[in-house]
């Protein structure tokens, strides 16, 4: 007789038909031929009865596997993980990584892998899974493929033309980063309708990086923009002792948001040296999403008078053809985060939300992290697939 690999829920119902047929006077063995089976196997099944109703429906055994690594602190771990979510603290696995390292030393010793794969079979047993905090709807995908197709129509023919060189399409955007990263989405018992997530109190954890890249593949000095007056202490005292000021360029903002002024300065100290590299007569051209401090008439002024032309990138669309956005921007903030999780690490579980890095050790993170940038990648960028600035390259 052929073996059958029924779930749980379908043994379950098997039992409980056989329960009716045997009250009927049916034989077992006629039963189980009904169904394929061997007498047996019921007769197991419903010695098991209990067991296969508090078992998840659609798996094929009641095993609950090897003993997991943790165990043994399992309860531990997960009343200190319900504790910070019911104070709304945002968990993320790699909490719970540092917690059970925390709680058995021996832990730190398993690969990253291990660890992530433990943890995550811990919260499964649990009904502990990634919940997302917050949700905004985006605008219909397919008339932004259309506003993209037809920005490309106008861009190709100017970025191609003879007197054109690569290396002097430029794109710049900002993106924000944080000293303390908290994350949008946490672990969560399933079911519940409010996922709630506190934030750090710290309101200078907050930056802003402007990156530029050009269509060859080179990138430009990133610009940091931190919260504090342009001509505070930060600014004066803190920044000249940087130890990663030539790497990048450092300014304050009362928000460490980009603003006009900053945009000034962002031409003068990252623009300019880039483009004494340019020969007289060779066209240089800025590629730019609609944010307005990009397009003040002070700043439009300023790269006019050497020799920039900036065209502004279609409102909604700057995923599929600002090269920052299509594939720098994410390999670059991963790395970033990446640095943030290895310090994190020494600071324990029950403190890693709520700290701030240092705006040294900010600075380090993100310089480290552009320079492993490779040109390849943003040649790649500029190259998407479908929505190319070059398609005579692909």
């Amino acid at each position: 007789m052929a073996r059958k690999r029924l779930t749980n829920g379908q043994k379950l119902q098997i039992v409980r038909d056989c329960e009716q047929r045997l009250a009927n006077n049916e034989p077992l063995r006629s039963i189980a031929r009904s169904y394929g089976l061997q007498g047996k196997k019921i007769r197991n099944w419903r010695d098991k009865q209990l067991l296969l109703a508090n078992t998840k429906s659609t798996k094929k055994s009641t095993s609950r596997g090897a003993k997991g690594r943790l165990q043994e602190y399992e309860d531990e771990i997960m009343t200190w993980a319900f504790y910070q979510r019911d104070t709304g603290v945002p968990l993320a696995y790699k909490h719970l990584v540092i917690k059970a390292g925390q709680v058995w030393p021996e832990f730190r010793n398993l690969t990253d892998s291990q660890q992530y794969h433990t943890v995550r079979r811990l919260c499964q047993r649990n009904k502990f899974s990634i919940r997302r905090i917050t949700h905004t709807s985006q605008t219909d995908p397919n008339e932004m493929v259309l506003e993209a197709q037809n920005w490309l129509a106008i861009m190709r023919p100017i970025v191609s033309a003879p007197d054109v060189q690569q290396k002097f399409i430029l794109n710049m955007d900002q993106t924000p980063m944080f000293l303390s990263m908290c994350p949008h989405s946490s672990l969560n018992l399933q079911g519940e309708r409010t996922v709630n997530g506190r934030r750090t109190t710290d309101s200078g954890s907050r930056f802003t990086v402007t990156c530029t890249v050009s269509a060859n593949g080179d990138k430009l000095k990133p610009f940091l923009i931190f919260k504090g007056e342009r001509s505070g202490r930060i600014a004066t005292r803190e920044f000249p002792t940087n130890p990663y000021r030539e790497q990048v360029v450092l300014c304050c903002q009362k928000k460490a948001w980009q603003v006009g002024v900053n945009m000034e300065d962002y031409v003068d100290k990252i623009l300019v040296p880039y483009l004494q590299e340019k020969a007289n007569g060779v066209p240089c051209l800025l590629l730019m999403d609609d944010f307005s401090a990009h397009w003040t008439d002070d700043v439009k002024e300023r790269l006019e008078e050497i020799g920039i032309t900036p065209y502004k990138i279609p409102p909604g669309c700057t995923y599929l053809v600002q090269p920052l956005d299509v594939g720098i921007c994410k390999p670059f903030k991963d790395q970033v985060r990446s640095k943030w999780w290895q310090w994190m690490m020494d600071q324990g579980a029950d403190r890693s939300t709520f700290v701030s890095a240092s705006r040294e050790l900010g600075t380090k993170w993100v310089s480290e992290s552009w320079e492993a940038i490779t040109e390849v990648t943003i040649r790649n960028a500029w190259r998407k697939t479908g929505l190319s600035y070059f398609p005579e390259e692909e």
